[in-house]
């Protein structure tokens, strides 16, 4: 076969914006398209998405890349919405898709996907080596359609994919929100189909959706859930929501301020769903964001009327159909998120909502779900909700809640989103000392340290030449890292145009051979020019010269200077940085370079403090798992955890507590914790004396009194495994332990 590689003939086929443009998830991508052409890859990948960080664009562009290779590796999207009313509709949707775009990748043809083509019109434009076998499953197909049994006509219809001839090429499914097919109505639950069937088939699949649901899917198929590639998709990082703004609004044709830019990345949280919603909408309302308070407007109209508030509302009305109860339920999530009660039982909400279990037993598994609280069964919390969600709450509250006058409500949000904005620090995600931390002597292209040769060769060129060619470069072995610290440590003095996180210093050795011959200090600096300019050489020679003497000084016998610019230096720059045999990249290097050094720091890594260990013992039951869940929140504060992941790691305490307390035979009813604070780290083990609980395995306890409190407890390992990095469960001399690590991320994410 032919193989489209090159930007000349790469063709947009399911994509909605093009390579060049898509913003965020190179690693992502990279991912996705590496365990489809991998025969020896596990076959199942789940995309954990955080509510509104999109996934949907991420597997058309996989698609697309697939596609344009042209090799034996056929891409098959699905997106499951709410337009398949029943689990059946969507699985014959799924069916008539997967044909459609089987015939359209062996004609080499993307005109096929967007022709209506019937069954029968898809077995007419067959090739010979196909018609036989499409013909059969188009038989059989008729034949249980039907019929009277659901489950038995979904499970063939996902499984369709299976019967490709090996000869005729290797499937890859990519679908696409799965957080809907887990409640379309009918008999049979989808999202547990979709896994029974291709967990147990032969066919390499991406299942991606809201990540609680897809956890939830994979407890209720009874998967092995280290059977899985996972791949977690966050919101963007700073710096790539600030890129996203600016290209999109200049697609869209709007014209946009850089404090109107900051004001949206702010607001919006880097979620690519909603910059992408704010910035059509200001297309279609032929508005400019000159300003902030331009920004700020159109943000506030859109949660009193616009696209954001039907985003809400429907999210509301799925949750809670009643619109009596709806009210109610906006006032406890309203003194919920303001402070009021962000820590409450079921009985509670029960009492506050005046519903009955069952109707309550509905509610609390949707709510988890979009992560507008926290719920382990017994407990409700919240405290990480979007700041967008936040608003929107408060102006349901005061309208339908307190009857206050709109254009007062109005007036006031507006007045408290212009208040809370702070210029953006476009950078603020890129950690220097977190990248460099990473190098253990793995071997990277060497053009990712030359500017001048990156931008010569690479520049303009579409992500998936870019990375294939890569591979073609010659490489360079990176050193091993055993330290790292801030500039400001050795008293550096940092200019405007960089600050404390974006200028580091590394002892590395090469080779990891630890001799005086073999150590290497690098010195590292990520500049950011105003206006996006490039680097001249005026601050490149500054910069050599500045790290030049800090060597000398130090006696650091040698040493390697490496900048960093969003925006690339002038040819005089490069022409210094030649002269220090410095290395230079910007943000587009500097990104491929971290996806190519992995994702998890070696230990141990930069450094911020010695080592600080807490031991806690308490008796089971009487709440005592809260006390817990204080306990370490103050802990954990001693090091910068973003408000969201000390969140996380309370509920992980509260939820293996909560199974200790439950399941534990402990002779002496007595629980042990140890935290450990670690320069980039907070580790957490959970000991008692007695037998292993047996939920923490995985099996579904039936001691507790309510059957949706059961199906809460079923989590177990997989929750906490959502919520913590590392998790590892084993027995001790007299007991059982469990061990949970929670890594030190950017605190600007």
């Amino acid at each position: 076969m032919n193989k489209a590689g090159s930007s000349q003939n790469f063709r947009r086929v399911l994509a909605q914006v093009d390579p060049s443009e898509f913003i965020g998830r190179a690693a992502q991508l990279e991912r996705i398209v590496a365990h489809a052409t991998d025969e020896s890859a596990r076959r199942g990948m789940l995309g954990l998405m955080e509510p509104a960080a999109g996934v949907s664009e991420l597997l058309r562009q996989a698609y697309d890349r697939i596609f344009n290779q042209q090799t034996e590796v056929i891409p098959i999207y699905f997106e499951f919405t709410r337009n398949d009313t029943t689990a059946v509709s969507a699985a014959i949707e799924f069916l008539n898709t997967f044909l459609q775009q089987y015939l359209a990748f062996r004609n080499d043809d993307p005109s096929i996907l967007h022709a209506t083509l019937t069954l029968r019109d898809i077995v007419a434009r067959a090739s010979m080596q196909d018609q036989q076998w499409i013909e059969a499953l188009v038989e059989r197909y008729n034949e249980l359609r039907f019929g009277k049994n659901d489950r038995e006509l979904v499970r063939f219809c996902l499984g369709a994919p299976q019967r490709i001839p090996k000869e005729r090429g290797r499937p890859f499914i990519m679908l696409d929100g799965a957080q809907l097919a887990q409640y379309l109505n009918g008999a049979v639950p989808l999202g547990t189909e979709v896994l029974r069937v291709f967990g147990r088939g032969t066919v390499s699949y991406v299942l991606a959706g809201l990540r609680r649901q897809i956890l939830e899917a994979v407890r209720d198929a009874e998967c092995n859930v280290n059977s899985f590639e996972y791949l977690h998709l966050r919101q963007l990082e700073i710096i790539e929501a600030t890129l996203l703004v600016e290209q999109m609004a200049h697609r869209q044709q709007v014209e946009i301020s850089e404090m109107a830019r900051d004001l949206l990345v702010q607001q919006f949280g880097g979620s690519p769903f909603f910059i992408n919603m704010f910035l059509q909408t200001a297309r279609k309302k032929a508005v400019n964001v000159k300003s902030k308070l331009d920004c700020g407007d159109l943000y506030v109209a859109e949660l009193f009327g616009g696209h954001l508030h039907s985003y809400f509302e429907n999210l509301l009305e799925e949750i809670s159909p009643r619109l009596n109860t709806r009210l109610r339920l906006i006032a406890v999530l309203w003194d919920a998120v303001s402070g009021k009660d962000a820590i409450s039982s079921v009985e509670t909400w029960a009492q506050r909502l005046n519903i009955d279990a069952g109707e309550l037993a509905e509610m609390l598994p949707r709510l988890h779900m979009y992560e507008f609280i926290n719920w382990d069964g017994r407990y409700i919390q919240t405290g990480t909700e979007p700041q967008t969600w936040k608003d929107y709450l408060r102006i349901r509250y005061q309208l339908d809640v307190e009857n206050k006058p709109r254009a007062l409500v109005y007036g006031e949000v507006l007045s408290d989103v212009l208040k809370r904005a702070q210029p953006t620090k476009h950078s603020a995600q890129v950690n220097l000392g977190k990248i460099v931390s990473r190098f253990n002597c793995q071997q990277v292209p060497e053009v990712l340290f030359d500017y001048a040769k990156f931008s010569l060769n690479y520049k303009g060129e579409e992500p998936e030449t870019i990375a294939s060619s890569l591979d073609a470069e010659t490489e360079f072995e990176l050193p091993q890292t055993v330290y790292v610290a801030n500039c400001s440590s050795f008293k550096i003095e940092l200019p405007p145009i960089v600050d404390d996180e974006h200028c580091v210093i590394a002892r590395t050795f090469k080779e990891r051979r630890y001799s005086d011959a073999q150590e290497v200090v690098w010195f590292v600096a990520c500049l950011h020019e105003k206006d996006a300019v490039a680097v001249n050489v005026a601050t490149a020679g500054k910069w050599c010269e500045r790290f030049k003497a800090l060597g000398s000084e130090l006696k650091f016998h040698h040493y390697q200077i490496w900048l960093i610019s969003n925006s690339g230096f002038t040819d005089e720059a490069l022409a210094v940085l030649k002269d220090y045999e410095a290395f230079s990249s910007d943000s587009q290097q500097l990104e491929l370079l971290t996806s190519r050094v992995g994702e998890t720091p070696r230990d141990p890594m930069v450094h911020h403090s010695e080592p600080s260990e807490f031991r806690l013992e308490m008796p089971f039951g009487e709440d005592n798992e809260l006390v817990a869940a204080g306990t370490v929140e103050q802990i954990a504060r001693r090091l910068p955890f973003r408000p969201d992941a000390i969140n996380q790691i309370k509920m992980a305490i509260v939820e293996a507590c909560i199974n200790v307390f439950e399941h534990s035979f402990s002779p002496d009813q007595k629980i042990s914790q140890r935290f450990r604070l670690e320069s980039d780290r907070l580790v957490v083990t959970i000991s008692s004396r007695g037998i292993v609980p047996t939920n923490l395995n995985g099996a579904n306890s039936r001691s507790d009194t309510t059957e949706a409190a059961e199906a809460r407890r079923g989590y177990g390992l997989i929750l906490i495994r959502s919520l913590m990095d590392e998790v590892e469960f084993e027995p001790v001399d007299d007991g059982t332990s469990l061990r949970m690590t929670k890594y030190l991320r950017d605190t600007a994410s």
